[in-house]
């Protein structure tokens, strides 16, 4: 008896791998999107936080710190909008292959 975690199981077609080898490649590749996105939402918080010091550092007049504040706030808010939305797909896809390999795996212990 084969241990389904092994990555084993019948092949349906000889160029794609076995289901749970493919569902191990496809979660390993949605944790590591979450990741990047995660890294990309703190890294553009870090950029807006240096870039207000780096203004201020400069002590320009208030009115143009004030719009250039403004200015950088919306991209990095629409930056880390998009980085937001794009990890909530990417979480909702690997809530989705988790639960498909639960059935798989319910399935496969119900046929024993």
């Amino acid at each position: 008896r084969q241990d389904p975690r092994s990555g084993g199981g019948i092949m349906s077609n000889s160029k794609e791998p076995p289901p749970p080898l493919a569902a191990d490649a496809a979660m390993s590749a949605l944790q590591a999107q979450l990741a990047i996105q995660n890294i990309c939402v703190a890294s553009s918080q870090l950029l807006d936080l240096i870039r207000t010091l780096r203004l201020s550092a400069l002590l320009m007049d208030q009115s143009t710190i004030a719009l250039e504040e403004q200015e950088e706030c919306l991209d990095a808010q629409e930056i880390t909008n998009k980085a937001l939305q794009e990890a909530a797909s990417l979480e909702l896809q690997l809530l989705q292959l988790r639960n498909q390999q639960l059935d798989q795996h319910h399935h496969q212990q119900q046929r024993q």
